[in-house]
Formats: C-alpha cells, sequence, structure tokens
C-alpha cells in the first residue's frame, strides 16, 4: 500500500470517528427519547384500550434510526444514518391494533351521514335538511337524522291525508 493510500485511509478513519462521537451524543439524546414513548403508550393503552398510532409510528421509525446507528458504530454499514440520510420510515405495525381517533371520528361522520342521507331520501315535495357533518358530534347527527326521518312520516302523513277525500258527514 502506498503511503498517499495510506493517508487517505487514515483520514476517512478520523472522519468515521468523528461522525461516530456525533452519533453518540444523538444516541443519548434518542434512547430516553425512546424510553419516554415507550411509558407514553403504555398509559395511553391504559386509558384508551388499545396503543396509539402516533406513537406506534414515530416509536417504530426512532428505533429504525437506532439501529441504523448501531449498525454504522460497529462497521457494519458504512451508509450514515439521519441527518445525512433519510429519517426511516415506519413499518406497519403488526401487533395490536392502533387507537386512531382521527380515523374513528371520520368513519363515526361518515356512518352518521349515510344516516342522514338514507333519512332525508324523500319524495320530491320533502324539505332537504342540511347538516355540517364535520362539524356536528355523533350524537348530534343521529339526532337530526331522527328529526328528519319524523319530518318525513309528517310529511308523507300529510301528502296521504291531502289525497284521500273527506267522507261526508
Amino acid at each position: 500500500m502506498s503511503k498517499a493510500e495510506k493517508t487517505i485511509r487514515r483520514e476517512s478513519l478520523v472522519l468515521r470517528i468523528v461522525w461516530m462521537l456525533l452519533f453518540l451524543l444523538v444516541w443519548q439524546i434518542a434512547v430516553p427519547l425512546l424510553a419516554i414513548i415507550v411509558v407514553a403508550q403504555l398509559l395511553y393503552r391504559l386509558f384508551f384500550g388499545a396503543p396509539s398510532a402516533h406513537f406506534m409510528r414515530f416509536g417504530d421509525s426512532l428505533s429504525q434510526y437506532l439501529a441504523q446507528m448501531g449498525r454504522f458504530a460497529v462497521f457494519n454499514t458504512d451508509a450514515k444514518p439521519w441527518p445525512v440520510a433519510d429519517w426511516p420510515q415506519a413499518h406497519v405495525a403488526n401487533g395490536e391494533a392502533a387507537h386512531d381517533p382521527q380515523a374513528k371520528h371520520a368513519a363515526a361522520n361518515n356512518d352518521a351521514a349515510n344516516a342522514v342521507a338514507a333519512a332525508t331520501e324523500k319524495p320530491a315535495t320533502s324539505t332537504a335538511v342540511e347538516v355540517n357533518v364535520e362539524d356536528a358530534e355523533v350524537a348530534e347527527v343521529a339526532e337530526v337524522a331522527e328529526v328528519a326521518e319524523e319530518l318525513s312520516v309528517q310529511q308523507t302523513t300529510e301528502a296521504s291525508d291531502q289525497q284521500t277525500p273527506e267522507e261526508p258527514k
């Protein structure tokens, strides 16, 4: 090996040591952060009955980041983790189903919107009931659906009463 090659290898090793020290400092922040996520996820699971989807995604990507730093530090790879590379993407969870309040709220809104749409389907003479499903709570939407159904029944009854002639006295 020539003297120039030895110098390049030594400089590259010195640069790698600098990166390793930097990642060691990041490691000291990331491990306690992961511990906080673990405790928060446990508490979330205790209170809501299912783990948080947000904590699951962030915890998975953070643990992958820690694995990338470890692989770089033990010379298993030359690929440097974030901030040099992209932040790792979370894998699809294959454990317990996550509690996602936004998805639950969206599903409830869709169910309520379908109920309102079914209740407001009437003959052309009926009045339309407008509901802003996004802003309404599920209970309010159900109440509106009941009112719309009652209105539909009343209008149908009134229409049938108008069509039938009254009996003479």
